[in-house]
């Protein structure tokens, strides 16, 4: 296995363009879910990922900075952070920098299914299930063996709730973990600061 990883390096490196790649995943040597997953060799992440996609969808909008005042709210409220756009950028930021944005990117992902219509339901609910729920996935998340149980079981016709109980768990996971040292960061403490 060591070997088929070389070989995959090389071919990146050949790369005269640079970026990642498009293969199937190292797992699968055998390409036998090359249909399914375009996964990048180099960085270990899905080309179709919902994270891809979302960013795609925020890349266009101009998300304005809050007042030092209405920062200051954000240290008691959680939620807010997540209802606005730079609260949610600011805090991805931080998660990246503390190389844990899959839980994030999740959450954001299922607010983002939850709007889906029937015809684009199945699609996307697969592409979360790759790409945080699959034990498969480099960007898995936490989830305990009844919760994904009850993915596994809605995947076959998934609907508006298929990710509520993981979805759940995560932003309970953010809210006593992540979100106390987020308000400790220098990336929330200087937005306190005056301009």
């Amino acid at each position: 296995m060591a070997a088929y990883h070389k070989i995959w390096r090389h071919i990146h490196q050949m790369n005269p363009m640079g970026g990642c790649s498009s293969a199937v995943s190292p797992e699968d040597p055998n390409g036998q879910h090359a249909a399914k997953a375009n996964w990048c060799v180099c960085c270990g992440s899905r080309q179709d990922s919902t994270a891809e996609l979302l960013a795609k969808k925020e890349k266009d909008l101009d998300c304005e900075r809050p007042s030092p005042e209405e920062a200051k709210k954000w240290a008691t409220s959680f939620e807010s952070v997540l209802k606005h756009k730079f609260g949610v950028q600011l805090f991805q930021d931080f998660l990246r920098s503390q190389y844990g944005e899959e839980n994030l990117n999740f959450w954001l992902a299922v607010e983002d299914y939850k709007q889906s219509d029937e015809n684009t339901r199945s699609e996307r609910a697969r592409m979360i299930y790759e790409d945080y729920v699959s034990t498969l996935s480099p960007t898995e998340i936490s989830l305990d063996a009844k919760v994904r149980a009850e993915i596994d079981k809605s995947m076959s016709n998934p609907h508006t709730e298929t990710f509520k109980c993981a979805q759940d768990h995560i932003f309970t996971l953010m809210y006593h973990d992540c979100f106390p040292r987020f308000i400790k960061s220098k990336h929330y403490k200087q937005l306190l600061k005056r301009h």
